[in-house]
């Protein structure tokens, strides 16, 4: 309820907002049509001036079926990318681009360098994660719950505080399973927007009935406020890109839930984002195609990262928000693959 009311708010503020008799009409005419309360005409901004044209925007319940349907999805391909162990000694097999991983633990079964080792308390893990660092180039290790989605079950130790971070998280490590990465390091460019996340490109991809790949939309997500995630289910944003020369436009965009801002510098640096030139993109956008060869599913959301020499694959999403780089498209409801998948539920 509270989360609803602070929505109302951003919206009421909205000096961008159409005029109320035509804001209550489009929402009406769209609740008619797709016989539901239509909730993305706000998670979309469609209750914008600028968005005439907002009957060509995916649904709330259409999207959850596009990215639920075994039609779409083969369980096969998801299992694969839900489970991040198996994500990782997939593409290490494969040789695709991603961090090192280091090792994994199962509870206080921890595999490192061919080796089980069983830890019994946050001591034991102080001095096991000494050997881990010795093995890594830039002192940083990602922990990362196996199954989890959205940003949640991330760690990240450094050396020269893991031991008080050990303190705060070692109990969660011991009582789950996770996989641990070395950390990636950010192309300085990138860092000059924010530095204190990974600041990824994500690359919807789509698979048409003829088994070609296409590139939906491209946005780039950053962290903000200090956090090391870049999700925007945890504060963060993501801005459009343009999906054929890699520039970034001129606004970013927080959830509603976080009050829906709307950036056109990064909050914390002040980097104005229009026109920003990504490094290797092309490579980058390269890599989400061959990744779709790669992991035929219908539908993937590839998470890529730019380090000093190229692109890096951090994940790939069956269930990919493609309502962000729907707003840059200018609704997916009128492009003909996604008709082509929706039509097939």
């Amino acid at each position: 309820m509270g989360e609803n009311v602070e929505i109302l708010r951003s919206i009421l503020k909205d000096k961008r907002k159409k005029n109320l008799p035509l804001l209550v009409f489009e929402f009406l005419n769209l609740w008619v049509i797709h016989k539901e309360v239509p909730t993305h005409y706000f998670s979309r901004f469609l209750y914008r001036k600028e968005f005439s044209n907002y009957k060509d925007f995916i649904p709330t319940k259409k999207y959850l079926k596009l990215i639920s349907s075994q039609k779409i999805h083969n369980p096969q391909f998801v299992s694969l990318l839900e489970n991040k162990l198996l994500f990782a000694l997939f593409c290490e097999k494969h040789n695709v681009p991603v961090p090192r991983m280091v090792g994994f633990n199962s509870n206080n079964m921890f595999y490192y360098d061919n080796n089980i080792t069983y830890l019994k308390s946050k001591q034991d893990l102080i001095g096991f994660y000494q050997k881990y660092f010795s093995d890594t180039t830039n002192g940083k290790i990602f922990i990362k719950s196996i199954d989890t989605k959205g940003g949640e079950g991330i760690y990240m130790l450094d050396i020269q505080n893991y031991n008080s971070q050990i303190q705060s998280i070692g109990h969660l490590i011991l009582l789950g399973s996770y996989i641990h990465q070395e950390g990636v390091t950010q192309n300085i460019e990138v860092d000059k927007i924010y530095g204190k996340s990974i600041n990824t490109l994500r690359f919807d991809v789509v698979i048409d009935n003829f088994l070609k790949s296409h590139l939906l939309g491209v946005v780039m997500r950053f962290g903000a406020g200090g956090s090391i995630i870049d999700n925007r289910s945890k504060g963060g944003f993501f801005i459009s890109v343009n999906r054929d020369n890699g520039k970034l436009l001129k606004s970013g965009f927080q959830k509603m839930k976080y009050g829906g801002a709307e950036f056109t510098s990064h909050p914390d640096t002040g980097f104005l984002f229009e026109g920003y030139d990504i490094p290797f993109y092309s490579e980058a956008k390269q890599l989400a195609l061959d990744m779709s060869s790669l992991i035929p599913n219908k539908l993937v959301g590839w998470d890529i990262a730019i380090t000093p020499s190229g692109p890096i694959v951090i994940e790939g999403n069956h269930d990919t928000n493609i309502t962000m780089s729907e707003v840059n498209y200018g609704g997916y409801l009128k492009h003909p693959v996604v008709r082509e998948l929706l039509d097939s539920l």
